[in-house]
């Protein structure tokens, strides 16, 4: 009894016995570590194994048998012999040929019918991307070139406001910011974009501003313009250069450019040109001027031009001068470009046309006339007679007074233009105390047949001369520099 008493040991003597710190929360976390790793290894495992379904220890079992009462076929299905007979002679209605799957769309495949399983190619008819690029607008490019102070900036806003889309044709902001890729700009060339619709073909067309020229530092400025024109083609020459070439390259040419004249100084050139006519040999003119135009500025812009873009003159503030006025600086800046030898409708194969139709016409009236003068000619005389001789002497006096009015008429170009006061914005022309001046007036000015003649008839020629003339040529020219050999200084 007395040992029992001395081995008997308090039941709280662990209680009060000292652990170690940490002994048991270390213990407990990493356990609880282990324990979540498995469950986590287990959660894996579990997504990477398909769902099976039951296996049976003999095959006699029915599927059907698995599942719970609720889930259980009703016990008044017959499931004999006859019946499944009879179920399957039911005939199964065909697949047809152009199914339609309602569901092909659908991100979940459980969702989805039994057709959508036959072929996965897309169709690009009806793609987003594809309809994109069907409106993507065909590029057109005018470069604006003038003196300061010629109407250059007046005439470049009333183009925009004048080529806009109206308000009901006008797609969304939207809309806008995708298809509009305006150019960055280019130095003292500043391009202005927007879109409008000829001939039912949707245009891109690029306005590029130029600083006004002067005649004291024409020389740098031309030299920018050249570099300007060049890198145009520049672009394209290394798109071509390329082994893949990036789709949807835009055509970045400029395809024409409007040389805005200015009436004052066209009456200056001519009143030069007309005093230096008249100079003795101890006088030194004080300009160099080629009939109207001046030799130092117009002559070497024409000159660089020629060869890179279509040039079509326009001349500006043409409220300012009367008409007779008017049809004299036109007569006078054709027949300077004719005394240069440079015709701005060369290159587009227009007056191959006129000549053509011209001749088909004095063609006819020559048959005209000769079918006359035998039948008013008496039947007994004979084909050399007197009347014959006077309706031929008639005829080619006809031809020449018609020849004399064509000389005495209005060439095409260059073409005038009205631009509209920048002080009343709401106005589309300009009004004076004595009247009111109207742009889309052809008494007033040539800016409807402007319109009519570079953005609708001539646009197409005009892309066809700036890809096949120009650039084939500049691009001819820098492949034969390329293969000279380097020269030893």
């Amino acid at each position: 009894m007395s040992e029992s008493q001395e081995t008997r040991r308090p039941s709280f003597g662990m209680l009060l016995k000292r652990s170690k710190s940490g002994e048991f929360g270390s213990k407990g976390r990493k356990a609880q570590a282990l324990r979540e790793a498995e469950l986590e290894r287990q959660r894996a495992a579990a997504s990477r194994i398909p769902p099976k379904l039951p296996e049976f220890a003999n095959h006699t079992e029915q599927l059907s048998k698995s599942f719970g009462s609720d889930l259980r076929p009703d016990s008044s299905y017959d499931q004999s012999p006859n019946a499944r007979a009879v179920a399957s002679a039911v005939p199964i209605p065909p697949i047809p040929a152009n199914a339609f799957d309602p569901y092909a769309r659908t991100e979940s495949m459980a969702h989805r019918g039994r057709y959508s399983y036959a072929s996965s190619a897309v169709s690009t008819i009806n793609s987003p991307r594809r309809v994109r690029r069907r409106k993507d607008p065909t590029p057109f490019n005018i470069l604006i070139l003038g003196t300061r102070d010629s109407g250059k900036t007046s005439f470049l806003e009333f183009l925009k406001t004048a080529l806009a889309l109206p308000a009901k044709k006008r797609t969304h902001k939207a809309e806008e910011d995708d298809f509009k890729m305006p150019a960055p700009s280019s130095g003292n060339f500043i391009p202005h974009f927007l879109e409008t619709e000829m001939d039912g073909e949707r245009i891109g067309l690029t306005l590029w501003d130029s600083e006004g020229l002067e005649k004291n530092v024409v020389d740098l400025q031309l030299r920018e313009l050249n570099s300007f024109l060049e890198s145009k083609f520049e672009e394209t020459f290394a798109e071509e250069m390329k082994v893949v070439r990036s789709p949807g390259v835009q055509d970045t040419h400029i395809h024409a450019a409007f040389l805005i004249l200015d009436p004052s100084r066209l009456d200056r050139n001519v009143a030069a040109s007309r005093s230096l006519a008249g100079l003795t040999n101890g006088q030194a003119p004080h300009m160099r001027v080629v009939g109207c135009l001046d030799e130092d500025l117009d002559m070497q812009l024409l000159r660089l031009l020629q060869g890179k873009t279509t040039v079509i003159p326009v001349i500006s503030k043409a409220d300012t001068v009367a008409t007779k006025h008017m049809n004299v600086l036109k007569k006078a800046v054709w027949e300077t470009f004719k005394q240069c030898n440079l015709d701005p409708l060369e290159s587009l194969g227009l007056d191959e046309d006129t000549d053509s139709v011209t001749s088909s016409r004095i063609a006819e009236e020559d048959e005209d006339d000769v079918s006359n003068a035998s039948d008013r000619a008496p039947k007994s005389s004979p084909p050399s007679s007197p009347n014959s001789k006077r309706q031929s002497t008639q005829s080619i006096r006809r031809h020449k007074a018609q020849e004399d009015s064509k000389v005495d008429e209005t060439p095409f170009l260059p073409l005038s233009i009205i631009s509209p006061d920048l002080y009343e914005p709401g106005v589309v022309g300009r009004q004076f105390p004595w009247g009111f001046a109207d742009p889309y007036n052809e008494d007033h000015c040539d800016f409807t047949r402007l319109k009519e003649a570079v953005f609708s008839e001539w646009r197409s020629e005009l892309r066809e001369a700036s890809r096949e003339q120009w650039y084939e040529g500049w691009r001819t020219s820098r492949l034969k520099l390329n293969q000279l050999p380097h020269r030893r200084r």
